[in-house]
């Protein structure tokens, strides 16, 4: 069985990386790649797949990106089987990718040849872990009190996006939200993780892999 799979990155290099390491597969066609979440969601319209590959930051577009868009794809397409390629190194954010809808999690800096294993994997409806991302779940499940874990999906959405160039009003646009509310989860979030500086937030976030 041949596995059908769109990929969706927004850096050239790492599709073409990506479609490479698929095919190089045998049993993977990449049927389609997208550059943003608009791409890909238009693809899925169009083009019949078995997996989805995407990264998590894609910044850009009128579907945002991130959990935003695994949101949106799990109420389009339930049944469809979701693997995110990413650079976050944070276990709290990671476990909620795979509560939204991630069957499958990749490390951007493990080899590209274990994409092929987690499409396998998904496509079989089974999870998959890069081996960095099980032991970042190892250390959390020890010291559980992560400063991250602190904070709810929608303040890490909103620190993710604030710290990726986009303002207060942007993001509220971008997640059909108050100006308000979206301020607010800001504060919450930054007061949660003892930070008072926005300076102070994006070193943070780069940190931790949330930063694009």
């Amino acid at each position: 069985m041949v596995l059908r799979t769109i990929i969706a990155d927004d850096h050239p290099v790492v599709l073409m990386g990506t479609r490479a390491a698929l095919e190089a597969a045998g049993d993977i066609v990449v049927v389609g790649e997208a550059a943003n979440g608009d791409q890909l969601v238009d693809l899925l319209a169009s083009r019949p797949c078995d997996v989805i590959v995407t990264d998590f930051s894609m910044p850009g577009g009128r579907h945002g990106d991130g959990l935003s868009l695994i949101d949106l794809i799990r109420r389009r397409y339930p049944r469809l089987p979701i693997v995110v390629l990413t650079m976050v190194n944070n276990a709290a954010v990671l476990q909620t990718m795979r509560v939204r809808g991630a069957l499958g999690l990749c490390d951007k800096r493990a080899p590209l040849k274990e994409v092929a294993v987690a499409v396998r994997h998904a496509a079989a409806g089974r999870p998959y872990l890069s081996e960095t991302i099980r032991r970042q779940f190892d250390q959390a499940g020890v010291h559980s009190a992560t400063d991250m874990t602190r904070l709810s999906a929608r303040e890490i959405e909103v620190v993710r996006l604030y710290v990726s160039g986009m303002s207060i009003t942007q993001i509220a646009e971008r997640l059909s939200r108050s100006v308000k509310t979206v301020s607010r989860q800001k504060r919450d979030a930054m007061r949660k993780l003892g930070i008072d500086h926005d300076s102070r937030l994006s070193e943070y976030a780069r940190e931790r892999g949330l930063a694009s």
